[in-house]
């Protein structure tokens, strides 16, 4: 004979419990008062339909049942019944739902230890309970029961008339319990013991003299180096731990005695790999590189294709320490090829604005020709150019219309600007060229956006003029393109206009005129430019 507190939940009750519940996210269940199964029935039911993440639906579902008869039916229906007393129930096992319709009688104390079980790892709790446990809290268990789910902020909904039409009806109100407890944050005995360490090496350790004085620098590798410790701990801890955990007992030939034998029950890989030092120190190195070379920190002086070249390394860098020494050799070696690059970009830059886009006839107003050294084919670039450059979207689309943050235009005009940074002899810093296209698409001004030497304009068809406010460096980007064109007499800027033969003054007169020679032969240093401008760089902004 059943006993008389139990009540079957009704189907319609039941989907009322599972109702705004995200059942994709629930793989383990446990239902501690399991009756005949009609809870456990609905779940079994949902699985392999889909969940909100298009996901098929599986559960793995533990009943517990104190009613020996309900039990044998549970198990008679194939469910796994793990248990018969919830409240004396003792586990490892993590659920990500406990789902409930326990006794009223004893409704509060099972609630207390399915809280006390989600507390441990996070997860969720539906449960009903007699109304009055809550309406009436006149004991200090049910004080303390109400307390605790105010504050797990708990939704609570009161339902009357809830098993009126149930296979054993009641007219008693229910409270529909719903708690989500957050996933605990853990702590690691090894990082504990590492950050001791740690702080003890550095309270003895005096810092190095000859270490960059770089917060940011100092800050990644310090992660890096705790961050491999921890690992590296793991791993052993791992190893060390692997021959109690095997997968199956077998009796040892030699002595008859039982022992474990086989492969770890658990696995600890890297990648696809088993876990090992070296491949774990690899992967880390790789990231922290490869973090580092994304950061503009580090690499906001170079120019876009100086960028890529050292990104293309990150393969070859995993296999050096990261470390402030091997970053520092790293920010030599650009620094070597910063002078080449910047010689590149430059005249790919002067390029550009001349025949590059020769077919596209507003391009013609680009240049201005003289006559040469040695040459009719010389060009300078004037203050107004006009380069292809979409800065609108296809406006029959909804993501179309003004769009100057693309990352084509960014990194366009990031480059233009830096190498003028160049040439004005001052470090390549972040000007943020996207923030100031991003509120300039905001507020839709596509015409006359200034940045730091220039303003532009977008237009629909494609196009973006370029019109550059400092003209006076502007005359320094023709001259250096000029001269690294050959254009300009191998005396430019070293003789006075007076000192000159009649052939070198016809192509200064062409050039730029005497008068703005002048300025040239006055301050050197400015217009002619000298890679020795380069040890800004090292410097620079951070």
């Amino acid at each position: 004979m059943l006993n008389s507190e139990f009540y079957p939940t009704p189907k319609k009750l039941i989907d009322k419990m599972l109702e705004g519940t995200d059942l994709s996210m629930v793989f383990s269940v446990l239902e501690p008062s399991a009756g005949k199964g009609d809870i456990v029935e609905v779940l079994d039911k949902l699985q392999g339909s889909y969940g909100r993440n298009y996901e098929r639906l599986k559960f793995d579902i533990d009943c517990i049942e104190l009613d020996r008869d309900l039990r044998s039916v549970l198990e008679g229906k194939e469910f796994r019944v793990v248990a018969s007393d919830f409240l004396k129930y003792s586990t490892i096992k993590e659920y990500d739902l406990i789902i409930m319709n326990p006794p009223f009688s004893t409704g509060s104390s099972h609630l207390q230890k399915a809280l006390d079980l989600q507390e441990r790892n996070g997860g969720a709790v539906i449960c009903l309970l007699n109304a009055e446990t809550l309406k009436n809290p006149y004991t200090n268990e049910r004080k303390a029961l109400k307390q605790r789910l105010e504050d797990y902020d708990a939704s609570i909904e009161f339902v009357e008339d809830a098993f009126i039409d149930a296979e054993r009806k009641t007219n008693v109100e229910v409270a529909l319990v719903k708690v989500l407890l957050p996933k605990p944050k853990r702590q690691s005995i090894i990082l504990e013991r590492l950050k001791k360490a740690q702080e003890q090496e550095e309270a003895e350790q005096q810092e190095s003299t000859d270490v960059v004085e770089n917060d940011f620098l100092k800050a990644i590798v310090s992660q890096f180096q705790a961050e491999v410790k921890a690992g590296v701990e793991l791993i052993r801890e791992y190893y060390a731990m692997q021959s109690f955990i095997l997968d199956r007992f077998e009796k040892d030939e030699k002595t008859g005695e039982t022992v474990q034998k086989g492969d770890c029950i658990l696995e600890l890989r890297v990648g696809r790999h088993d876990a090992s030092v070296n491949e774990f120190l690899q992967r880390v190195r790789e990231k922290y590189w490869r973090a580092l070379f994304s950061n503009h920190k580090f690499t906001g002086q170079l120019t876009s294709n100086l960028q890529g070249e050292f990104y293309n390394k990150l393969d070859k860098l995993k296999d050096y320490d990261f470390s402030i020494h091997n970053i520092n050799e790293v920010r030599i070696q650009m620094l070597k090829q910063v002078s080449k690059g910047i010689e590149d970009s430059i005249i790919s830059l002067f390029e550009e604005f001349s025949y590059k886009h020769s077919w596209y006839d507003e391009t013609s107003s680009n240049i201005h020709y003289y006559n040469g050294w040695k040459t009719n084919k010389a060009w300078i670039i004037n203050k107004k150019v006009i380069i292809p450059l979409q800065g609108w979207r296809d406006l029959e689309y909804s993501w179309g219309g003004f769009k100057p943050t693309n990352s084509e235009v960014v990194w366009k005009l990031a480059d233009i600007e830096k190498c003028f940074d160049y040439l004005a002899g001052v470090p390549a810093t972040n000007n943020n060229i996207y923030f100031w296209l991003q509120n300039a698409e905001q507020d839709g001004q596509s015409r006359n956006i200034e940045l730091k030497y220039f303003k532009v304009t977008f237009y629909k068809k494609g196009t973006c003029h370029i019109t550059f406010s400092n003209e006076e460096l502007l005359k320094k980007f023709n001259i250096y393109g000029s001269q690294k064109k050959g254009w300009l007499p191998p005396g430019y800027g070293k003789k006075k206009y007076e000192e000159m033969g009649d052939e070198e003054k016809s192509v200064i007169d062409d050039f730029e005129g005497e008068t703005e020679y002048a300025k040239v032969v006055a301050n050197p240093d400015y217009y002619l430019f000298s890679t020795s401008n380069l040890s800004l760089l090292e410097n620079g902004e951070e």
